[in-house]
């Protein structure tokens, strides 16, 4: 069961269903006491519940400005890919202490923690209510740029390629970013099949080319992490054209490696390389 924090609509509207009965049982009981008290009754529950109504129309309103005046300042600024990488690293959580927005699903604590560094780095965001109508703006934006995508641009097969074609596909994708990648992969290749170079960097990318419908799962964790010495690298990736199971996903926390999922990576194919990929 996900936690929700209430806003003020929350907090009105639970208060309503409380009241809402016992008025209605009020209004029964004038009835039978006297019908002039009960019309003068129902006039006073109009009255307040339309001024409730216009009450908690004023504080929506009020919400979606705050949040649209902030998704402008967001889109001219860091702060954007900022809440895109949160959005991409932290939005397949699972579990019960997870707020759920379409397919992604992310957990209260780490979302406390990314509003402070926002906070901190000096975006207003005042209350997770407003952090999660930023999240959703932003997760609409992509999910739409995919589907706008899938019809606007040649569609490419994950399936129709070997795990050394998926690994030159990645080359490309990363040099499109600015990366200089050494291609480590191959017969033998300890766990590392591209070795990204950028700004003093060495970031390790394990390479997973699935068929549909399968998960990728521990291996690829342990071989990723345990190859980071051997290469030198600071960072460790995997990329996969699959889902991950919750069991290599645990241990990549755990090991501080870094999953891109199917979703991630169509995103970034679609960006750089203008490719829509399936």
């Amino acid at each position: 069961m996900s936690r929700k924090k209430e806003t003020i609509n929350d907090i009105i509207i639970d208060i309503i269903s409380v009241l809402l009965p016992l008025y209605g049982f009020w209004l029964l009981y004038l009835w039978f006491l006297s019908k002039s008290r009960f019309w003068e009754g129902l006039f006073i529950g109009l009255v307040v519940i339309v001024s409730i109504f216009l009450i908690m129309l004023y504080f929506k309103k009020a919400a979606k400005t705050k949040v649209n005046n902030l998704i402008k300042e967001i889109d001219g600024s860091s702060f954007k890919q900022d809440i895109n990488d949160f959005i991409n690293r932290y939005g397949k959580e699972r579990g019960k202490y997870i707020w759920k927005y379409m397919d992604y699903g992310f957990d209260y604590n780490k979302m406390k923690i990314f509003i402070k560094t926002l906070k901190e780095k000096g975006l207003n965001v005042k209350d997770e209510s407003t952090f999660r109508e930023i999240l959703k703006y932003y997760i609409d934006a992509k999910e739409e740029a995919l589907i706008k995508g899938g019809f606007e641009s040649k569609q490419y097969k994950f399936s129709s390629l070997s795990g050394e074609e998926f690994e030159v596909l990645l080359i490309k994708l990363f040099e499109s970013k600015g990366y200089a990648v050494q291609h480590s992969g191959g017969k033998g290749d300890q766990g590392g099949d591209l070795i990204l170079n950028n700004n003093g960097q060495r970031i390790l990318v394990q390479a997973k080319r699935y068929k549909d419908g399968s998960s990728i799962g521990n291996d690829a964790v342990q071989q990723a992490a345990a190859a980071k010495k051997h290469y030198d690298c600071n960072r460790v990736i995997v990329i996969g054209t699959s889902n991950y199971t919750p069991e290599a996903v645990q241990l990549a926390k755990s090991n501080d490696v870094q999953l891109i999922w199917k979703k991630e990576l169509q995103e970034l194919l679609q960006t750089f390389l203008k490719e829509n990929w399936d």
